[in-house]
């Protein structure tokens, strides 16, 4: 349902601004790793004791943070068959409301359920450099939260 674009509020823009620099950081750093472990494992026949790790680490966040800004832009996957079934008016305008009511609710259960996993989960050590392993499902919670505030701000703008 990408005919009308959602309001975005200072809030929801703000967000999208911290997430779009947090995810293009990860994405830098992520590739200057990858650059970095690739020359040490094939011209230094010596590959880093976290070359695993880090790089899983940060594709999961920068992912996360960019679904973020999917959420905030409304390009996230959307099959678009309601758009191509449905004439414009007021039972395809309700129907747009309920798929964003459907957002909020599964951003509420990836926030709960991914508080849940986080706190299972931080007392267990990462195999190589021992950092806790909910570090890894606390992208859950914290960039759910996110998009659930930048989606309220601009359900609130309208």
């Amino acid at each position: 349902m990408q005919n009308a674009p959602i309001p975005r509020s200072r809030i929801s823009n703000a967000i999208d601004s911290v997430a779009g620099v947090l995810g293009g950081l990860g994405i830098a750093i992520f590739t200057v790793i990858i650059v970095y472990v690739v020359i040490c494992r094939y011209a230094f026949s010596f590959t880093p004791r976290w070359s695993e790790e880090v790089p899983r680490l940060l594709l999961v966040w920068v992912t996360f943070i960019g679904a973020v800004s999917a959420f905030v832009r409304n390009t996230h996957l959307c099959a678009g068959l309601t758009d191509l079934m449905l004439k414009p008016g007021r039972f395809r305008s309700f129907v747009a409301l309920l798929a964003r009511l459907a957002s909020l609710l599964f951003l509420i259960v990836v926030f709960w359920s991914g508080g849940q996993i986080t706190a299972l989960t931080w007392s267990h050590e990462t195999t190589v450099l021992s950092w806790p392993a909910g570090l890894s499902y606390l992208a859950l919670p914290v960039t759910a939260a996110a998009a659930f505030v930048a989606l309220v701000a601009a359900e609130l703008r309208k």
